[in-house]
């Protein structure tokens, strides 16, 4: 199978210059770039720059991919929008990762999977996932918890202890678009997400408490700081306002707070089996019940259908053949429905006695 690597950049907070378009072009003759993205392709050799170096400088999302089994997704925010604290208890070394300069917070999210059989493809997927940064930058923690939830199986072959889960955001039964897209990119299993969701609150964001009187507490220098943030037309500063002013009023900048995480990941996994094994059970059920009245719908038809199976057979094509094949199969199982599969094998066996020189047609029946 031949290598397949996918990178692609995205700016959310402003556009690149021509300047800056012109550089990101010169690291590779694969390059497309526009204004807002950058996309690089590989199916032999590598990215020649560095990933997260080139999203510092440019971007505010990098996401990529690799046929191998690798997912990764960064996002780099303001450093006054977001608060290093809400990520802590999610961080996994080489896992979930964050890092802060003086002016931002990148936050670095990268699974592998060993012994990967999938199928990659990276084009459309980021603009998919880019409003879950919007959504970190209001204290929505539930891409933490997914993320946790999908590398925390593959840290247990390599750990004596069970892994405690972090704490449960609320409205993990609610997903968002951009919520779902991830669990699908990384092929999240739902259940797992179900069985997360047992203790996850439904929480509405609490209402924005009136900060205004703690406008007076802020230094002149501050407040000429965010007029001039305001008229470069900078982004976020409503959300670096509310943070400060919050920081002053001594309340939490996130309006979504989770419970503290007590269950064992051994615990989610059990629950999350067994809500697999409820799920199929339903699935059965219904898949029997829907069966039963297609086959019904049968009895008035069965002399036609047994001369449509020889009209099938006449054509002598392998297409034929397995139309034919599957209305056998349906006359079987009506037959067994109604006690008169002696009746439908004397019929069967006709038919295999006057179309035996067929192999292709004979291979076909043996399934039967």
């Amino acid at each position: 199978m031949s290598e397949y690597q996918y990178y692609e950049f995205q700016t959310v907070d402003r556009l690149l210059t021509t300047k800056e378009q012109a550089e990101l072009k010169r690291l590779s003759s694969r390059a497309q770039v526009n204004a807002s993205q950058a996309v690089f392709v590989y199916h032999y050799g590598d990215f020649r720059g560095d990933p997260e170096s080139i999203l510092t400088q440019y971007f505010d999302a990098m996401f990529y991919v690799a046929n191998w089994g690798t997912w990764q997704l960064i996002f780099r925010f303001p450093r006054t929008a977001v608060d290093s604290q809400w990520f802590e208890p999610y961080e996994i070394p080489d896992f979930i990762t964050v890092s802060t300069s003086a002016k931002s917070l990148i936050l670095n999210i990268n699974i592998h999977q060993e012994e990967y059989g999938g199928w990659a493809e990276g084009e459309g997927w980021l603009s998919r996932l880019i409003s879950l940064r919007e959504e970190l930058m209001t204290g929505d923690r539930r891409l933490l918890y997914l993320a946790w939830l999908r590398i925390a199986p593959t840290l247990t072959d390599h750990i004596e202890e069970d892994l405690i889960e972090p704490p449960v955001p609320p409205n993990l039964g609610q997903l968002s678009p951009a919520l779902k897209a991830f669990i699908e990119w990384v092929e999240l299993d739902p259940d797992w997400v179900d069985a997360a969701a047992q203790i996850s609150e439904q929480q509405k964001v609490k209402a924005k408490p009136n900060l205004d009187r703690y406008l007076t507490q802020l230094s002149n220098a501050e407040k000429d700081q965010f007029l001039l943030k305001l008229l470069h037309r900078e982004p976020h500063v409503d959300l670096e306002l509310l943070s400060r002013l919050q920081e002053l009023a001594g309340k939490p900048v996130s309006n979504l707070e989770g419970k503290p995480g007590l269950r064992g990941f051994s615990e989610i996994e059990a629950i999350a089996q067994q809500l697999k094994t409820q799920r199929q059970q339903k699935q059965a059920t219904i898949a029997k019940r829907k069966r039963t009245q297609y086959l019904k719908a049968l009895v008035s038809k069965e002399e036609d259908l047994w001369r449509q199976i020889s009209a099938l057979i006449e054509l002598k094509q392998a297409r034929p053949y397995d139309e034919a094949t599957i209305l056998l199969k349906d006359l079987k199982d009506l037959a067994e429905s109604q006690n008169s599969l002696p009746k439908f094998n004397k019929r069967f066996e006709a038919l295999k006695a006057t179309y035996g020189n067929r192999p292709a047609l004979m291979k076909r029946f043996k399934t039967l």
